[in-house]
């Protein structure tokens, strides 16, 4: 009886649902306050379908050689420009000691180099200046990118299972970021400064010769700064590695006791962890992708301006030997090795974060 009631009631319910009428949802008020807004005007033919789109994927090869295309257009004519200015006042120089030959005077001879080196040193000082506050903001640059990049890294890290990781990550980061900072505020400028006074002591004439000395400052911070660079990417390899190692074996223990204990749910779980750590591995992908892109748009350009920069002064200092104006090549080659400490300041810190970013797109957990 009860359940023929039941039936009763549910032809009776739905006998008035199909008495009902259908509605239909109205669009013309929609396009109409569309129409006033104009959106009818905008266009996108415009728009190639790639921009349309969207990118799928993110050519690091295709954007480094981007990069260093632009760097060579724009460092080219900087390059030159120094150039011409560096030869003008060589030439200048090779014309006024024609005149020093007129007299005997020796204190008239020493007169015309010591006013020749003077002006060339006050030229290329600016020059390396310019090209020394250039880096330094190239450095900066990376670093406020890097610091701000640092969470993202540490939150994908946490997510897919690396705490220990990302935690290994984060503090040798942030003592190599420290570290950056230091030296864009307190070592480039004062290290051109030293650099630069040797330079010009050993060139002035009546001065003794501190070419050695000279050699040994930029070999020193050379050395020194190769040996920190190695051991941070050496440290930040191994202990990632390590890190990951003991995530790895945490997570696996977690997993096969969720297994044991509570056998349904537990297998249900770690195949739906499998999807998680899948998906949060393209993620970190692209954004290292993006990271390792980023940093080679800021890093090439000064590379690039001081390889161009060191051509040039190598070949004013070739040219101001053929001249006959040797104490003035030989001061030019002396500045080409303060460029050499700049551009493996440069190469060095581009080399370390890309380290950290290759070891952050590979580290995961098993699953």
């Amino acid at each position: 009886m009860k359940k023929c009631f039941n039936l009763l009631l549910f032809c009776f319910i739905i006998t008035l649902l199909s008495l009902t009428e259908c509605a239909a949802y109205d669009t013309s008020e929609e396009n109409e306050i569309a129409e006033r807004a104009g959106l009818h005007e905008l266009s996108t033919d415009a728009l190639s379908p790639e921009e349309l789109s969207g990118q799928k994927d993110i050519n690091l090869f295709g954007k480094a050689v981007k990069f260093l295309s632009e760097a060579l257009k724009t460092g080219t004519t900087s390059a030159l420009q120094a150039f011409a200015l560096i030869m003008t006042v060589v030439i200048l120089s090779a014309v006024f000691a024609t005149f020093k030959w007129t007299t005997a005077n020796t204190s008239l001879h020493n007169a015309y180099e010591y006013i020749s080196i003077l002006v060339l040193s006050g030229v290329t000082f600016t020059i390396f200046k310019n090209v020394f506050i250039y880096v330094r903001d190239a450095i900066v640059s990376v670093n406020t990118f890097m610091t701000a990049m640092l969470p993202v890294t540490t939150s994908l890290y946490i997510f897919g299972g690396n705490v220990a990781a990302a935690a290994a990550s984060n503090a040798s980061l942030m003592l190599f970021f420290s570290l950056m900072n230091t030296v864009s505020a307190n070592f480039l400028m004062p290290f051109l400064q030293i650099a630069f006074a040797l330079c010009l002591a050993s060139a002035i004439p009546g001065t003794v010769n501190l070419t050695s000395v000279s050699t040994l400052v930029r070999n020193t911070t050379t050395t020194v700064l190769a040996f920190i660079f190695t051991l941070f990417g050496f440290i930040m390899y191994l202990q990632t590695t390590i890190a990951s190692a003991a995530d790895n074996y945490a997570y696996r223990s977690v997993r096969f006791a969720s297994g044991v204990f509570v056998p349904v749910i537990g297998n249900m779980l770690g195949d739906a962890s499998r999807t998680v750590m899948g998906s949060i591995g393209v993620i970190k992908s692209a954004a290292g992708a993006i990271g390792v892109t980023v940093i080679l748009s800021i890093i090439i350009p000064p590379i690039v301006l001081v390889i161009l920069y060191k051509l040039a002064l190598l070949s004013c200092a070739i040219l101001s030997r053929v001249l006959g104006c040797e104490r003035e090549s030989h001061f030019l080659y002396d500045l080409n090795g303060i460029l050499n400490v700049l551009m493996a300041l440069v190469i060095g810190i581009a080399a370390v974060l890309i380290i950290a970013l290759a070891v952050f797109i590979k580290t995961g957990v098993t699953v």
